[in-house]
């Protein structure tokens, strides 16, 4: 686990805003710095300011609650810590606060937030209890294992060195980072009792293993010559009767395939066979359905006849009457023709 930044507001004595960048060339290229400074000066705030954005606690104020906060700086109204880390499972910012009501020194104890980010910014865990278990999932340490390894708290270094040896040894891994060595140490043993056993089978049977002669090694060297000959011999043979086989089986195949081909040929014959009447039949209804469509156009063509033909009929016996009308009309012109005359006549001589 890696500290990258540290932000806190109004903690013990270090009141106000303060943020510590772990990550500029000071302490990059240092590797190694101390805090230092007299009593009171705020040392162990910074351990706590840590201490309480990953765990909600710390190792002097065990418990915050709605009734109680002994850390927040005297006189304000608010305090908060924040904490950006980095694990082999990524990066990741966790944060803590608690403030009075209405943001007052003398405002009643409000409930405390906890939150885990991820590097994006998006939210993990905003549940008190859930965001101690993420990170203490992520961290591979709780509590306790951090304080005794990662950040002593004053009076606990003797804590640490009078811890038993097998709680020591994991802790001292993960600091240093060497707990390969101890994985790659129990591999390295185990694979040794392997080898080991393995080594043992082989000495046990190369005991067993019996020197033969030189003449018997000539003997069973010749043996095998005449097994190889005899071997090829027999993968020629083997040879020359997979071939007649797959012959065999080809000729089969195709036997097969004409059975079923000349099968197919006498369905075929047959079905032909009982469908000539049903032929005749379609061939008969193809030339009525051609009959029937010029029957149609000629029976549409008689009925448009007759219906123009019933049109004319009506047609004159209106023509008497429309002769009368027209005679009228043209009487009535005439008349109207005579007028017009007398009209103008009698308008010229009263102009004269």
């Amino acid at each position: 686990m890696r500290i990258l930044t540290l932000n806190f507001t109004n903690l013990n004595s270090l009141a106000g805003k303060w943020k510590i960048d772990f990550t500029t060339p000071e302490y990059e290229t240092n590797g190694i710095f101390a805090i230092t400074g007299p009593t009171g000066a705020g040392k162990s705030t910074i351990l706590d300011a840590i201490c309480l954005a990953l765990y909600g606690r710390t190792p002097r104020l065990p418990k915050i609650t709605h009734s109680t906060n002994e850390i927040m700086s005297r006189g304000t109204g608010e305090c908060l810590a924040e904490v950006e880390f980095e694990t082999k499972k990524g990066r990741f910012r966790v944060y803590w606060s608690q403030r009075r009501a209405r943001g007052k020194s003398d405002g009643a104890l409000q409930a405390t937030r906890h939150i885990l980010y991820d590097a994006a910014g998006k939210a993990l865990e905003e549940k008190l209890g859930a965001v101690r278990a993420k990170v203490e999932e992520l961290t591979g340490m709780d509590f306790e294992r951090f304080t005794r390894s990662m950040l002593l708290a004053q009076g606990g270094f003797a804590a640490f060195l009078n811890a038993k040896a097998d709680e020591r040894a994991p802790i001292l891994e993960e600091i240093t980072g060497t707990e390969i060595y101890s994985r790659i140490s129990v591999l390295v043993h185990e694979e040794n009792n392997i080898k080991k056993q393995a080594l043992e089978v082989l000495e046990a049977e190369i005991r067993g293993i019996e020197i033969l002669p030189d003449e018997r090694v000539k003997e069973l060297n010749e043996e095998l010559l005449g097994l190889s000959k005899k071997e090829d011999t027999l993968k020629t043979e083997d040879k020359a009767v997979g071939d007649s086989l797959a012959w065999l089986k080809r000729l089969a195949e195709l036997e097969k395939e004409s059975a079923e081909l000349e099968k197919r040929s006498k369905t075929l014959m047959e079905e032909n066979k009982k469908f000539q009447p049903r032929r005749k039949i379609l061939q008969s209804a193809e030339k009525a359905a051609k009959i029937d469509a010029d029957f149609a156009v000629l029976t549409e063509k008689r009925a448009n006849l007759a219906k123009n033909e019933k049109e004319l009929a009506k047609q004159k016996l209106l023509l008497p009457q429309l002769d009368t009308k027209l005679k009228k009309a043209g009487d009535e012109a005439a008349a109207k023709d005579d007028e017009l005359k007398k009209l103008r006549k009698s308008q010229a001589g009263e102009l004269k």
